[in-house]
Parts: structure tokens; C-alpha cells; sequence
């Protein structure tokens, strides 16, 4: 936001509503989705003890990144926080909606990101999840059934802890040793964006 109102422009509040409105859209959409990976990051970091939690992990091998990687007892987790500002919902194992973009596929980006580090890790990713604001989906959660995407799952950003806790209906979850097994692997072998 400094750079497009002008370099030496003290801000008041970078997330001052109007001045966020005056921005030009590409502004917008990156403001947008730094707030909607920062509520995740805060949401995620209050799950309490038994959860690790990466924000910004790098993918070397695609040159992406994942915005939150979560490990407790539901199991690991590969997390993308969006806020495109309007309704989404899912079509054919993607993501859809009138602000997402033509050239956009959240769901196979995440996945193509969460598979590249887990070969790289040596991990395996339980479930794929979207969390976007609980206004922008009309149900409580999607979760694409057929395709390479098998498993993904959007989702709204206040039902997020449980999904974490829980699992995806049905998974047993992680062991104690194997959560202790994966975290000093992830540990050592992550990088940062």
C-alpha cells in the first residue's frame, strides 16, 4: 500500500477500508489475500499444543508456496487462504467463482504445491484445504469426491479448527510417534518464502 499511495506516505492503517476501496484491483487482491492468510495464521496458531504450524513454506521445485502447512492428531495439512471478495463455490474439482480469474486454479496449484514437497520431504499431505471467508461459500464445505484433486477441500475460515482436529470424515488421524516422526522431518527439511 506504501508504494502505490507514495514512498514516505505514513499510513495511518494499511487496512483502512476506503483507502484499501481506492486502490487499484491487482493492490486489492494482494492486500485481500495477505488479510485472509493472516486470519488463518491466527486461527491456526490458537489450536493449542498438539499442533505445528509452518505459514509460508516454499516449494522449490515449482516455485510456489504453501501458506500453511498444519500438523496435530487430524493429521498433515497443506492450507490456502484466499479472499477473492465474492461467492465461490466447486465445479468439476476446481474452484469457481465470478472474481476468481480464468487462468486461476487454486485447488490444483495447492495440490501441485503439497505434492512437489512432500516428494521432497519425503511426507504425504492428508487433505488439500481452501479456507476462504465464511461469507464466499454457501455451504459449510466442498470436498471434491473424483480426480486427482480426491480429497481437497474448500472450506469456511470458522470451521477450519475442526477439520484440523477432526480430520476429513472417516481418516483415523496420526499416532503420537508418527506425528513426532513427521514434525522432525518437516522441521528440518522446510524453507521459507
Amino acid at each position: 500500500m506504501r508504494e502505490w499511495v507514495g514512498r514516505g506516505v505514513e499510513l495511518r492503517d494499511p487496512y483502512d477500508a476506503a483507502l484499501v476501496r481506492s486502490a487499484p484491483r491487482e493492490i486489492r487482491r494482494w492486500l485481500a489475500k495477505a488479510i485472509a492468510e493472516e486470519e488463518t495464521a491466527r486461527i491456526v496458531s490458537t489450536l493449542g499444543i498438539g499442533f505445528t504450524v509452518w505459514n509460508n513454506v516454499a516449494v522449490a521445485k515449482t516455485g510456489g508456496n504453501i501458506d500453511h502447512v498444519v500438523l496435530g492428531p487430524g493429521g498433515l495439512f497443506a492450507v490456502s487462504s484466499h479472499d477473492w471478495g465474492s461467492e465461490v463455490r466447486m465445479s468439476k474439482g476446481e474452484l469457481v467463482g465470478e472474481a476468481i480469474g480464468d487462468d486461476e486454479e487454486p485447488l490444483r496449484s495447492l495440490g501441485a504445491n503439497a505434492r512437489a514437497l512432500g516428494r521432497a520431504v519425503g511426507v504425504r499431505f492428508s487433505a488439500l484445504v481452501v479456507v476462504v471467508p465464511d461469507d464466499d461459500l454457501a455451504v459449510a464445505y466442498e470436498q471434491v469426491e473424483r480426480g486427482r484433486q480426491a480429497g481437497a477441500v474448500v472450506i469456511r475460515r470458522s470451521l477450519l479448527p475442526q477439520l484440523l482436529r477432526n480430520g476429513l470424515g472417516g481418516s483415523a488421524g496420526e499416532s503420537i510417534d508418527r506425528i513426532f516422526d513427521l514434525r522432525s522431518r518437516l522441521q528440518s527439511s522446510l524453507t521459507f518464502v
